[in-house]
């Protein structure tokens, strides 16, 4: 009997809606526990998955998974996850932490290799509008929480007259295909595409300043985005382990679809590894070219042929802690010819802007 109830605890998800109003996901909920939770995919709850996947459950676990129900999205039905709450507020809680960022379901970027379809999930795209009518995505972002990306404020200060920044692509794989995109027949969701509510850009940001300094952006979006195995926010170092962590000489992770070695904009999102570089080396690279860098920035890369490049601006540059990504870098600005030997790319430190970043979370 015991077995039966696994075997029919996937149909009845599948196929069945909780009794009253059904939730949408992401919305507030209460467990048959009556703890508070939020309405989300089975797959993303790890106190009820580690019930569903158990080889036997007895008849109380296989009814409080079937009574955990709560609505759907789309055909999958959606649970209610206790203790969920802070992975989608972005305005009550400021800043998500892990489990609930900073995880994918996978274990010009000069150098780079194609990514997985749900790999780096937080990874967004910059549409902007153009004079004579087309649109394009010319700088990438990452998204923070359900509400904002973070991005270079060069990528809104210092584009081409005329040019507007039109709206935000999340869940993007292949530029130059309009449906889903599919790798070894597994299809991920169609992109999606958000609208601009806000754009608030550092205050001591100034274009015309060589050293790029305060290179940084938060762009408000015009609506809460769900989360979705292709879609999931990146974390921030705000807890101090991560945020006075050592990180030169270890090695991080930038991905977007920048220009790669062929001269041309990438159609798929590429990664490539970087390791994080001394600063004072760094610094020196850059004497010749009349830009002093602060402690506000750090570098990356410096190896021939590998590196973040034209249309990676604002995207990021991440370190896997355990089983969670965080996000320590913007792309900011390198040398002309990307991947130059010795002459690392520089990134705006996201370390030293989580005050600022705070602040300006509604």
């Amino acid at each position: 009997m015991f077995r039966i109830a696994v075997l029919l605890v996937p149909l009845v998800l599948l196929e069945l809606v909780s009794r009253g109003s059904a939730l949408s996901l992401n919305d507030p909920c209460k467990n048959p526990d009556d703890q508070p939770g939020r309405c989300i995919f089975l797959r993303e709850c790890p106190a009820l998955l580690n019930i569903y996947n158990k080889q036997v459950l007895t008849p109380d676990e296989s009814s409080f998974i079937l009574s955990s129900r709560c609505g759907k999205s789309g055909t999958k039905s959606l649970v209610c996850c206790a203790g969920a709450d802070v992975a989608i507020s972005s305005s009550s809680s400021k800043f998500l932490k892990s489990p609930h960022c900073g995880l994918d379901l996978s274990d010009r970027i000069v150098g780079g290799q194609p990514t997985n379809l749900d790999e780096f999930p937080w990874t967004a795209l910059i549409q902007y509008s153009k004079p004579d009518g087309r649109t394009g995505f010319h700088c990438g972002a990452s998204l923070i929480n359900s509400r904002y990306v973070l991005t270079a404020a060069h990528c809104i200060k210092a584009i081409p007259k005329g040019w507007e920044v039109l709206g935000i692509r999340l869940g993007e794989y292949d530029l130059f295909n309009d449906g889903k995109d599919c790798i070894d027949g597994v299809c991920a969701d169609v992109p999606v595409d958000v609208a601009i509510e806000q754009i608030i850009v550092h205050e001591e940001y100034n274009l015309r300043t060589p050293g790029q300094y305060n290179d940084i952006a938060l762009i408000r979006l015009a609506r809460n985005v769900s989360f979705s195995t292709y879609i999931k926010p990146i974390c921030l170092p705000v807890d101090s382990a991560e945020r006075f962590r050592d990180i030169v000489g270890t090695v991080a992770s930038a991905a977007g679809w920048g220009r790669t070695e062929t001269g041309r904009g990438s159609s798929i999102k590429l990664k490539v590894s970087l390791e994080i570089s001394d600063p004072v080396r760094c610094a020196k690279a850059y004497v010749p070219s009349h830009i002093i860098l602060r402690d506000t920035q750090l570098c990356a890369g410096g190896l021939r042929g590998k590196d973040t490049c034209s249309g990676d601006s604002g995207g990021p540059l991440m370190k896997r802690i355990k089983s969670t990504h965080f996000l320590y870098g913007i792309v900011s600005f390198g040398p002309n010819k990307c991947g130059t030997n010795k002459v690392p790319g520089v990134y705006t430190n996201v370390v030293k802007y989580i005050e600022w970043i705070e602040n300006n979370l509604q």
